[in-house]
């Protein structure tokens, strides 16, 4: 068991210089991928439906990659369980995505299978 003194500590923790790196070097990454993605959805004529959705679940992913890392550039702390266990979820929600984008866009007959296993592993947990 953590006592109030440990948990007071850890909440005035600061980020070390390497997680500090890693996160700014996140935003970057991510900033970059939405802003090139979304210039060439805009630029792009007469894109299928498919495409769009595509781009549109690239931005959407980038935009939570980049929310997540002011957060953790904002706080100067450390990530606690809680924080942990909502990075996984959102982590499985984008996995399940791509994996229904996969099937749906290769009408694959193993793809879908397992597809409907990961939403189910994500609604269970």
């Amino acid at each position: 068991m953590i006592s109030a003194e440990e948990t007071i500590a850890g909440l005035q923790d600061a980020l070390s210089s390497r997680r500090r790196v890693g996160s700014s070097v996140e935003l970057c990454g991510a900033a970059a991928v939405v802003v090139l993605t979304v210039m060439l959805w805009l630029t792009e004529d007469d894109l299928p439906t498919t495409t769009q959705l595509g781009f549109g679940a690239i931005v959407a992913v980038g935009l939570l990659t980049i929310a997540r890392a002011l957060r953790a550039l904002r706080r100067r702390g450390s990530l606690f369980a809680r924080d942990r266990v909502i990075a996984g979820w959102i982590a499985t929600a984008v996995a399940v995505l791509l994996a229904s984008a996969l099937a749906l866009a290769g009408h694959g007959l193993l793809g879908l299978p397992l597809t409907l296993a990961a939403a189910g592993f994500l609604l269970v947990t």
